[in-house]
């Protein structure tokens, strides 16, 4: 089977859990209820559920009876932060993938409240996932759990948000960058693997690789986000890693750091080969 095949069809099973999910939102009042289900159902890539479930699935993991609220979970978590990014008071976008951002069509006080709604839920799918779990799950189920809200809080990607629209040290530029593009990226990237790895019962040495691993996808893949804007012409005014140190500087980081990806994942046991078609799939991403 072809790499974009596999992908579609475990796009397809999250989007069909979503939907599910979606469908279950209930004593919500308006607007705030159309304006969640909007960002949640507005399409992308669903990297990072994708990336839970492979890494289970990659330890020995293929069904768990909370694996599909985890990856919810991430969901609402990248949702609500990009609903949070596009917001006058940050990035102050009016498009994203393609339709007008939540704040355009709900007003901003609305898209505040979707995305404080979605960081709740997120948490709520969290603590469901642990008590639904049989007894002998729960306590990786906690720790997973854990993790997530630790690379996703005031350290992890909300350090990361607050450094790249607050924090503007230009002597600093350097660790500056590594510092937003860790947290505000790569954290939650990180997290789903090693969440995802936690649930499977890996060894706290592979949890540690898995980490190390996507730390360097999620540094990576900002990178070529930066490549991609460059070419459409989008990075104007921004201090990106590519406007820094160069498009050259930025293809010989995206490539050293998928390398090293691959290279520390070689070094696990268990069924990544899906994983490594997918590291090298996100370095060459045309979108």
């Amino acid at each position: 089977m072809s790499f974009e095949r596999e992908y579609a069809q475990r796009k397809a099973r999250f989007e069909e859990t979503l939907s599910e999910f979606v469908a279950n939102l209930k004593n919500i009042p308006q607007p705030l209820s159309a304006s969640i289900i909007y960002s949640l159902q507005s399409g992308g890539k669903r990297l990072r559920p994708i990336l839970l479930y492979t890494c289970a699935e990659a330890f020995g993991v293929k069904n768990s009876c909370g694996l599909d609220k985890l990856a919810l979970s991430v969901e609402c978590i990248h949702t609500y932060s990009l609903i949070h990014d596009d917001l006058p008071c940050m990035d102050n976008s009016d498009n994203r993938r393609g339709k007008p951002t939540n704040h355009k069509i709900y007003g901003e006080c609305t898209a505040v409240l979707a995305g404080d709604a979605l960081l709740n839920l997120a948490y709520e799918l969290l603590f469901d996932a642990a008590i639904d779990c049989p007894l002998d799950e729960r306590d990786r189920y906690l720790r997973a759990g854990k993790l997530i809200a630790d690379y996703c809080g005031a350290t992890g990607l909300i350090g990361g948000q607050t450094v790249d629209t607050v924090v503007d040290d230009t002597k600093h530029i350097s660790t500056r960058l590594n510092y937003i593009y860790q947290h505000k990226t790569a954290d939650l990237i990180s997290a789903c693997m090693a969440a995802g790895a936690i649930i499977a019962g890996a060894s706290e040495h592979d949890v540690a690789l898995i980490k190390s691993v996507g730390d360097n996808i999620g540094y990576a893949f900002q990178i070529v986000d930066d490549l991609l804007d460059l070419d459409s012409g989008e990075d104007e005014g921004k201090h990106t890693f590519v406007n820094v140190y160069g498009e050259k500087e930025g293809r010989k980081a995206v490539a050293d750091k998928t390398t090293f990806a691959l290279d520390t994942l070689a070094t696990i046991n268990g069924d990544f080969a899906f994983l490594r078609s997918m590291i090298k799939n996100l370095s060459l991403r045309k979108e």
